[in-house]
C-alpha cells in the first residue's frame, strides 16, 4: 500500500516561542517533561519554559546565546507535535529534516523519548565543543546547481551546499566570511539571500571532527526495533531495524540533506498529504516542489489542509481569528516566506519589513492584496493603515481586527464579471487571480519605452495611460474598452484600496518603477489618468 500521509518532522527553524502555551494535552506535557529532566542530567535548565512562554527567547537570540537549549526545544517541539498530530491522523510515514530526524526516529521508536533527548544533548555538547571557527548558514533563491556554481566560484574552505529544500530554495553552509562573500556574490547577481538562526555550519566539512566525538558519546544509547516507516532524506531512502541510526545521525552532521529528492520520491510513490509537526515551513517547500499534494501544519488547528490544486479556501471567519484558534502571525509569515522565497524561519515577527527583509513599499503593497485574498478581508478597509505596518506582527493585529468588523454593506463590487481565481500549484503563496481567457495579454516588458524615451510629462502620461489600461484589464478579466483613464477605480470599477494596493506591485515590476517611490501617493490616485500622470513623472525624474 502506497504510504499517501507523511509527517515532517522539522529541525532548525521549528521553534517557536510558546508554541505550546497553554496546552494541556498529555502527549505533549510527557515530552517536555522528560526533556527538562535530561537536561538536568547535563547539568543545564529545562527547555519547557521556552515552549510555554510567548515571552521567551527566540531562535537567533538562543542560537547566539544558549545553542543547547536551542536544539533540545526544536527536538522537543517537532515530537511533541507528531505526537498531538498522530491523535488526528496516523502517518504512513515519518520524515525528518535535518535535526527532525532524531524527532522521527523517535516518534517511530527507534529511541525512547529520554535517549532522543540525551541524543540531541550529546549532539549540542559536541558541536560547541569541536566546532573549529564561527560559521553558519545562508539560504540562496537558487536551484541546487547554480548554488553549487556559486559555491565553487567562492572557493572558500569549508563553505558547502547543505540543504536542498526546493526547486529555487537552496542553503549553504560555512565559515562567517565565506558565508559573507556569498551574500556579496548573491547581491551583485540580483539573487536573494537570508540569514538562517543557525547557530553552527551544519550539513558541511568544518563539522567533520564534532562527528566524530558525537558518536563516540552515543555508542551506549539503545536502538530499539521500529514501529514505524521512517524515510531518511539523508540516506535517501527508508531506513530499517539494520540500519545502524546512530551513526547515519552523526554522519548527518556533514552530509548534505537532499529534502527536495526526498519529498519528490515520496510523491511519485503516492504521497498525497503532508502534515508538518510544528511550523518551520516545510509544508509550503513541499507545495513548492510537487503538485497535487495537500498540506496542513500542526500549528493551525482550525484551518482545512491547503490543496496544491482545486478550490480556494474559504474566507476566514472572523469569529474563529479573534478568538485566537488561527495564527495569523504564523501564517502571514508561511505567506510572505513563500512568495518572497524566504526560509520561514528568517521571517520572524518582529523583523523590519523593510529594513531587515528588503521588502520595500512596493512590494509591501503587492503583498497585501494577497494578504486580503488570505484573510477575506472586506473590501472597505483602510490599505494605507496595513501599508504603514513596519512588522508582521503588527500587521497580524490589523489583520485580527479588521476580520472582527461587520462588513461593509455599501463596499462596491465590480460591474463585469469577476476574474477566476485558481492557485498555483508551484507556490507556496496565497491564491492569484488570474485572467480569464479573453482577457486582453498585458504587453511584454521590452515593449515599455525607456524613461528617456518620454518626450514630455503630457506625452508620456498618454503612453502610460494605454500601457495600464491593457494592464488593469488584462489582469481583472475587464474588456480595455471599460478600463477609461477617468473611470473611478473603485466607484466604477470595484477594484477597492486592497485589490489597488495589490495592483501597485504589478505596476511597479511592469514600469520599472524604483524602491523609493512613495506607495502611499500611488495608492491615493482614484484614476488611472492620475495614475499614469504620476508614472510618467516617476520615470521622468527616476524616482
Amino acid at each position: 500500500m502506497a504510504a499517501e500521509t507523511v509527517f515532517l518532522l522539522p529541525g532548525q527553524g521549528g521553534y517557536v516561542p510558546g508554541m505550546f502555551a497553554g496546552e494541556t494535552a498529555t502527549e505533549v506535557a510527557e515530552v517536555l517533561h522528560i526533556a527538562d529532566a535530561v537536561a538536568g542530567e547535563f547539568d543545564r535548565g529545562g527547555v519547557s519554559g521556552l515552549l510555554t512562554d510567548p515571552d521567551a527567547p527566540d531562535a537567533a537570540t538562543l542560537a547566539k546565546d544558549d545553542s543547547f537549549a536551542l536544539q533540545l526545544a526544536l527536538y522537543a517541539a517537532a515530537l511533541a507535535s507528531a505526537r498531538r498530530a498522530a491523535h488526528r491522523r496516523s502517518p504512513d510515514v515519518l520524515v525528518g529534516h535535518s535535526m527532525g530526524e532524531i524527532a522521527a526516529l523517535t516518534h517511530a521508536g527507534a529511541f525512547d523519548i529520554a535517549d532522543g533527548a540525551r541524543l540531541v544533548c550529546h549532539r549540542a555538547l559536541a558541536l560547541l565543543a569541536h566546532c573549529p571557527q564561527p560559521g553558519g548558514m545562508l539560504a540562496l533563491t537558487l536551484p541546487a546547481g547554480r548554488a553549487e556554481h556559486l559555491v565553487r566560484a567562492v572557493a572558500a574552505p569549508g563553505l558547502a551546499v547543505a540543504v536542498t529544500n526546493a526547486p529555487r530554495h537552496t542553503v549553504v553552509s560555512g565559515p562567517e566570511e565565506a558565508l559573507a562573500t556569498v551574500a556579496r556574490v548573491a547581491s551583485a547577481l540580483e539573487v536573494g539571500t537570508v540569514r538562517l538562526p543557525a547557530p553552527f555550519p551544519f550539513h558541511g566539512p568544518l563539522l567533520g571532527v564534532a562527528a566524530e566525538a558525537f558518536a563516540a558519546a552515543v555508542s551506549d544509547v539503545r536502538q530499539r526495533p521500529l514501529r514505524a516507516l521512517v524515510y531518511s532524506p539523508v540516506a535517501g531512502s527508508y531506513v530499517t531495524d539494520a540500519t545502524d541510526l546512530k551513526a547515519l545521525l552523526a554522519r548527518q552532521l556533514t552530509a548534505p540533506v537532499p529534502f527536495l529528492a526526498a519529498v519528490r520520491e515520496l510523491h511519485a510513490a503516492g504521497a498525497q498529504h503532508f502534515v508538518e509537526c510544528g511550523a518551520a515551513g516545510l509544508a509550503g517547500l513541499v507545495r513548492r516542489s510537487v503538485p497535487d499534494v495537500s498540506t496542513e501544519s500542526t500549528t493551525d488547528t482550525s484551518a482545512e489542509p491547503t490543496a496544491g490544486t482545486g478550490p480556494v479556501p474559504a474566507p476566514v471567519d472572523a469569529a474563529t481569528l479573534g478568538g485566537g484558534g488561527r495564527d495569523v502571525l504564523g501564517e502571514l509569515r508561511e505567506l510572505y516566506a513563500g512568495t518572497l522565497g524566504y526560509p520561514v524561519e528568517a521571517v520572524t515577527g518582529d523583523a523590519d519589513l523593510e529594513a531587515d527583509l528588503g521588502i520595500d513599499s512596493l512590494k509591501r503593497a503587492e503583498m497585501l492584496g494577497k494578504v486580503s485574498t488570505r484573510f477575506g478581508l472586506d473590501a472597505s478597509v483602510d490599505g494605507g493603515r496595513f501599508l504603514a505596518q513596519s512588522t508582521l506582527a503588527e500587521l497580524a493585529e490589523l489583520v485580527t481586527a479588521a476580520a472582527g468588523r461587520p462588513t461593509d454593506p455599501g463596499a462596491a463590487s465590480p460591474t463585469a464579471a469577476p476574474p477566476s481565481l485558481t492557485t498555483d500549484p508551484t507556490s507556496a503563496a496565497a491564491p492569484t487571480l488570474t485572467p480569464t481567457p479573453t482577457a486582453a495579454p498585458t504587453l511584454a516588458p521590452d515593449a515599455v519605452p525607456a524613461s528617456g524615451e518620454i518626450a514630455g510629462e503630457g506625452a508620456g502620461a498618454h503612453a502610460v495611460l494605454g500601457e495600464l489600461r491593457e494592464l488593469y484589464a488584462g489582469t481583472l478579466g475587464y474588456p480595455v474598452e471599460a478600463v477609461t483613464g477617468d473611470a473611478d477605480l473603485e466607484a466604477d470599477l470595484g477594484i477597492d484600496s486592497l485589490k489597488r494596493a495589490e495592483m501597485l506591485g504589478k505596476v511597479s515590476a511592469h514600469f520599472g518603477l524604483d524602491a523609493s517611490v512613495d506607495g502611499g501617493r500611488f495608492l491615493a490616485q482614484s484614476t488611472l489618468a492620475e495614475l499614469a500622470e504620476l508614472i510618467a513623472a516617476a520615470r521622468a525624474t527616476g524616482r
